[in-house]
């Protein structure tokens, strides 16, 4: 059965099809997909488990309708509102509605961006298909802007573009009603910083160069020293990666690596640990690399461009470990959480008291709040976990010096800016 897209279909029904999609995206949210049942979905509505089925054929049709109804709400809102806008106004048109869009129905979009690969292979192709023909949308309308010479032509468009959505979206992760500017205060920031880029004026003549090259660090020392621990976390984060913690079974961790199920407990107590020294180890190792590449380094701007570089090669080094990490962490227990959660803040500590003291020393702009720099800039390096293939044209380091080029200088064109 289809549900129809928010905001459309007999005004009857839009309110209990909206009740639901929200409802179970609020819990996707906090529990994820496979941890979720629908008889919680049920009991969070206050009706009967089978009544659910009055408006899908089984859960994962819900979570596709989540996905099917955002997708056409940002292409009903958006390409609408640009076209509508005069050509010099019409990206930060874009920005300004898909921002308005993805947190308008916060909870559904934050599901879209985190539980695709839980559809089946039908509707992951539906799904996908909806998405890139968005894509292909904004990605036409930053061409259209480089041939006017609006912004630079020195990245291809698919970079800018992939860029944009990585700032973008990761508001739907960090946004809060209750302590946050409104929505069309952070789609302001969001385009003022995208298009201008994070340097001050009086900096911008003045960017160094930033070099970096890690070495792969060893995992912590504790799980270092089992040659077959390293076997179980690196099956553990094949799987995780691929099909989710809730999803997997120490079963098929031990039929990966070719062991019974049991012998796996002569190394670790639960599936738990595996994710817990996966989430603390890859934590560790970016802290570690990002530390030891910017603590040489006296200028706060050459400071702030290295760290992005070895945050971006550090990550995508270790790829499906931190993809996990992000995507899996909240899964762990209550005594173990909290650990983590300090590991990650005290990594963005970092990341914001290093922008912070480029601030102070007039090399980045002090019109935007430290933490909205540090957010733009933690969403636009994390989200490139989504789509970086290592396979692809650029290398980790390339890819990090053309996100550090985008975070501090923007995507307006030089002519552009010098007429602004």
């Amino acid at each position: 059965m289809t549900l129809p897209t928010a905001g459309q279909g007999p005004a009857s029904d839009a309110p209990t099809v909206d009740r639901l999609l929200d409802t179970a995206a609020a819990l996707f949210w906090e529990k994820g997909y496979a941890a979720t049942t629908t008889r919680e979905i049920a009991a969070a509505l206050n009706i009967q488990q089978a009544s659910l089925y009055y408006h899908m054929s089984s859960k994962e049709d819900l979570l596709y309708q989540i996905f099917v109804s955002s997708l056409h709400q940002f292409l009903a809102d958006v390409p609408a509102a640009v076209q509508a806008a005069v050509p010099a106004d019409r990206i930060h048109t874009l920005i300004r509605a898909h921002v308005l869009t993805l947190l308008k129905y916060q909870k559904r979009n934050m599901t879209m961006l985190t539980e695709l690969r839980s559809l089946s292979v039908r509707h992951r192709d539906e799904v996908v298909a909806l998405r890139e023909r968005y894509a292909e949308f904004v990605r036409s309308t930053l061409e259209e802007a480089q041939a006017t010479g609006q912004i630079r032509a020195d990245i291809p468009a698919q970079y800018l573009c992939l860029a944009l959505f990585n700032m973008l979206n990761w508001a739907a992760r960090w946004f809060r009603e209750d302590c946050d500017p409104p929505p069309e205060q952070v789609a302001e920031l969001l385009f003022k910083l995208y298009l201008q880029g994070a340097v001050s004026s009086r900096a911008h003549a003045a960017l160094p160069v930033a070099k970096t090259a890690l070495p792969r660090a060893p995992r912590h020392a504790k799980v270092a020293e089992s040659s077959t621990v390293e076997r179980l976390l690196d099956a553990a984060v094949a799987l995780f990666s691929r099909q989710g913690y809730a999803a997997t079974s120490t079963r098929e961790v031990a039929a990966l690596l070719g062991m019974q199920k049991a012998s796996l407990y002569y190394h670790i107590q639960s599936k738990e640990d595996l994710l817990y020294f996966i989430c603390k180890s890859s934590l560790e190792r970016i802290l570690a690399d990002v530390e030891s590449a910017i603590q040489e380094v006296p200028d706060s701007l050459e400071r702030t461009r290295v760290l992005i570089v070895a945050h971006v090669e550090s990550m995508l080094r270790d790829k499906d470990e931190h993809a996990t990490t992000l995507t899996e962490m909240y899964a762990l227990s209550k005594d173990r959480l909290p650990q983590i959660v300090a590991l990650r803040e005290g990594y963005v500590d970092l990341v914001r008291s290093v922008l912070y003291e480029a601030q102070k020393s007039g090399a980045l702009r002090d019109d935007i709040d430290v933490r909205y720099l540090s957010l733009a800039l933690l969403g636009l390096m994390n989200r490139a976990l989504v789509w970086y293939r290592r396979r692809g044209p650029l290398s980790p380091s390339q890819l990090g010096e053309l996100l550090a080029a985008i975070f501090l200088t923007g995507a307006q064109s030089s002519s552009a800016r010098s007429q602004s």
